[in-house]
């Protein structure tokens, strides 16, 4: 094989190997922006059920501190109540 051979055989093989590198990064674009558009969706989705657990753990905490008071007030209650045979 002549030199002007092995050197066409090798810039073929150049042009080749670069073809595939660009069908790989145009591939590996369209899935970087598929991730992206899932990851919006996800970070989205994550602050509605943020939000929702805010305004459940609010209803929680008035719901413990209503509780606490009704708790107390039975207790008052008991306290002040005669005793038996009194």
């Amino acid at each position: 094989m002549s030199d002007d051979e092995e050197l066409q055989r090798r810039v073929r093989k150049l042009v080749v190997e670069h073809a595939e590198t660009r069908w790989l990064a145009l591939h590996m674009d369209n899935d970087i922006q598929e991730i992206r558009g899932e990851l919006r969706e996800v970070r989205a989705t994550q602050q509605i059920h943020t939000g929702l657990l805010q305004a459940h753990t609010g209803r929680f905490d008035s719901l413990d501190a209503q509780l606490r008071s009704l708790t107390q007030m039975v207790g008052e209650l008991v306290r002040r109540l005669p005793e038996p045979g009194e």
